[in-house]
């Protein structure tokens, strides 16, 4: 069997037993282990069906219940109540209502069965086998994001404190300019 077949089997197990056990501990009363084995718990269930058997024989109110439950589910499928409340004609008209929507569903579920091949390759189901790598270098691509996120700020500071320097430094310049401006005008008249 398939994977998803087995899946599917499994969620239908599932189900049931949520159904079965409802809000109690099923794994108490049958471990999933492997020395339990199934023959036990045909065994179990053959018991229950007979205790089952054995208290509601002779008892007709139960008999009949058990025969009206299987109608109440017949009443309750919402294709029964529609069979009952809709004719032929308002189904089909319905039905050719929903036609474009329906259209392209059939067209999605084409280009599904045509995509299928490429979704069975061995490439997609062997990527479970990549998980661990993939969780490994998406920490490491986290890392280096942060790391770069800590080199972008520590340039941009770089680069502020270059640009108050050389801000400091053409100041400094312009002042030595004037100050020698000064001075050569102060020489220039003092030799006239």
């Amino acid at each position: 069997m398939a994977d998803h077949e087995l899946d599917a089997l499994e969620e239908r197990l599932d189900f049931i037993e949520n159904i079965v056990f409802s809000n109690s501990e099923k794994d108490a009363f049958y471990p999933k282990d492997k020395k339990t084995s199934s023959v036990q718990c045909i065994d179990k269930l053959a018991n229950i069906k007979e205790k089952i058997s054995t208290a509601t024989k002779n008892k007709k109110r139960i008999t009949e219940i058990y025969k009206k439950s299987r109608d109440l589910h017949k009443f309750l499928d919402p294709a029964y109540t529609d069979e009952m409340t809709m004719s032929e004609e308002a189904m089909e008209e319905v039905i050719m209502a929903e036609e474009e929507y329906l259209r392209d569903q059939a067209k999605n579920l084409e280009t599904m069965e045509e995509l299928k091949p490429t979704l069975d390759s061995e490439h997609l189901k062997a990527t479970p086998q990549y998980t661990e790598k993939f969780e490994a270098l998406s920490q490491i691509q986290i890392t280096q994001q942060d790391q770069t996120a800590d080199l972008t700020e520590e340039a941009r500071r770089l680069l502020a404190t270059y640009n108050n320097i050389i801000t400091l430094v053409s100041r400094q310049f312009v002042q030595w300019d004037e100050t020698l401006t000064k001075m050569e005008a102060k020489k220039i008249k003092s030799k006239n």
